[in-house]
């Protein structure tokens, strides 16, 4: 079978992390043989490629995070360009679109990578379950083992149960009820802790502005909010226990993964965000005034002589309010031409007034250095669509021919006798005689 052969190096790599992650456990100190072992082996497998997979779901989570927040710019273009139906109307309006989501490090499919990635390993298992019988019976057609997964393993693998369903049964090839009432459980917490996984990253960390129902992206978020884990649902009914122990152990996982991250890398706007910026504030003004009470209170007992002991006193208190200011995420680097006292009028205004936003995120913005500001712009130029592209190609065309017909023209001059010169300057003076005359003449 061609997909068997497709899949046949990750069919190795899963057996062979199966069979090491067992015997790791029974070298812990448990059962070797059928048992709870192999059933553990699936979960770590699952944990090992979610381990894996981490810089994906975090690349994942930043895209989708940008990917809301151009939401105000993509609707800009949808008006811009709507009721034209026209294709160089299309094109132009899905270059654009495509640029947008460059400069702002984002892609509609960039939410699916994890889901992707996991593919190969997720069917490599499914097929691995699917062949232990004939391992184990020595009729599989690939060979006596696949990788370290030898006859023994397989036998041994077929004969371990979840609650006494085979790990290598599925809903459609056993006859057991109680494996059949297993199987349709295991399927309901896979929808189940789908459908949160998904509600949890669609809903809760979503602003306002994009939970709208005349956002088209909304309302396609939505509808696979509700028909993913039912197409999953009704594939569950074909896949083995061993494979939906392996999705819902890979369900729990993103479900805490996405808790850890909403609950401190939430998109603007959202609840979450909100919640976020309440509670960071509130720590925040809990040891930020108390400083400046005492700071205030000290600095109105110095006399106006006492320059030096004032300098003296803003330096400690800038140095003891960075000091903590850092613990909270509060920036604390400034550029050269901010001087202590703007810097220390800077955090007392987020002691005082109300959050916008995060400071690390927002409030910085006023203090970013320029420099380091240009020197970024000009390392990371700005991403031109098909059409612009063509345009300066096109103009630096045109450059490149005037300035090659100047290039010849100069040539030729030079190579020229004075004879030949003087010849040229009285043509051209005769023809400016003869065409003031023309013009006197129609008058």
């Amino acid at each position: 079978m061609w997909f068997d052969k497709l899949l046949y190096p990750f069919k190795v790599v899963v057996a062979w992390i199966m069979v090491r992650l067992h015997d790791l456990l029974v070298f812990l100190g448990m059962d070797d043989g059928p048992g709870i072992a192999w059933i553990l082996s699936i979960v770590g497998l699952t944990v090992l490629v979610r381990i894996i997979l981490i810089p994906l779901f975090f690349r994942q989570i930043r895209a989708s995070r940008n990917m809301q927040l151009v939401q105000p710019e993509l609707k800009k273009l949808q008006e811009k360009y709507k009721g034209k139906t026209d294709q160089a109307s299309r094109q132009r309006q899905s270059e654009e679109m495509m640029a947008l989501y460059r400069e702002n490090g984002t892609s509609p499919f960039s939410s699916c990578l994890p889901i992707l990635a996991q593919m190969p390993i997720f069917f490599a298992l499914f097929r691995v379950l699917a062949s232990t019988s004939q391992i184990a019976a020595g009729t599989y057609a690939g060979g006596a083992n696949i990788g370290p997964l030898n006859s023994r393993l397989a036998s041994d693998i077929e004969n371990s149960t979840l609650f006494g369903a085979p790990l290598s049964a599925s809903f459609t090839t056993t006859n057991l009820f109680s494996s059949k009432v297993v199987i349709v459980v295991m399927i309901l917490l896979m929808v189940f802790t789908q459908f949160i996984t998904m509600r949890q990253l669609t809903m809760k960390n979503m602003p306002a502005s994009a939970t709208s129902s005349d956002n088209p992206m909304m309302r396609s978020q939505r509808m696979m909010m509700y028909m993913m884990p039912a197409v999953i649902g009704v594939s569950g009914f074909f896949f083995q226990v061993g494979v939906l122990i392996y999705w819902f152990t890979t369900n729990l996982w993103t479900m805490g993964q996405q808790f850890w991250t909403i609950a401190r890398m939430p998109t603007p706007g959202s609840d979450a965000y909100n919640q976020l910026t309440v509670r960071r504030r509130k720590e925040y003004v809990e040891w930020a005034r108390p400083e400046f009470e005492k700071y205030d209170e000290q600095y109105r007992s110095l006399s106006d002589d006492d320059s030096q002991e004032r300098e003296q006193l803003l330096a400690r208190t800038l140095k003891s309010i960075k000091s903590q200011a850092r613990k909270q995420k509060v920036p604390t680097k400034f550029p050269d031409d901010v001087t202590p006292e703007v810097q220390l009028s800077a955090y007392r205004e987020l002691a005082f007034n109300e959050w916008d936003g995060l400071p690390d995120e927002r409030w910085a913005k006023r203090f970013k250095p320029r420099a380091a500001t240009k020197q970024r712009r000009g390392e990371q130029p700005k991403r031109l669509t098909k059409r612009e592209r063509d345009q300066k190609a096109a103009a630096a065309r045109r450059r490149a021919e005037r300035e090659a017909q100047m290039k010849k023209r100069k040539k030729a001059k030079t190579k020229l006798s004075a004879q030949e010169l003087e010849q040229r300057r009285q043509e051209r003076r005769k023809q400016r005689r003869e065409a003031g005359k023309k013009k006197k003449k129609d008058k």
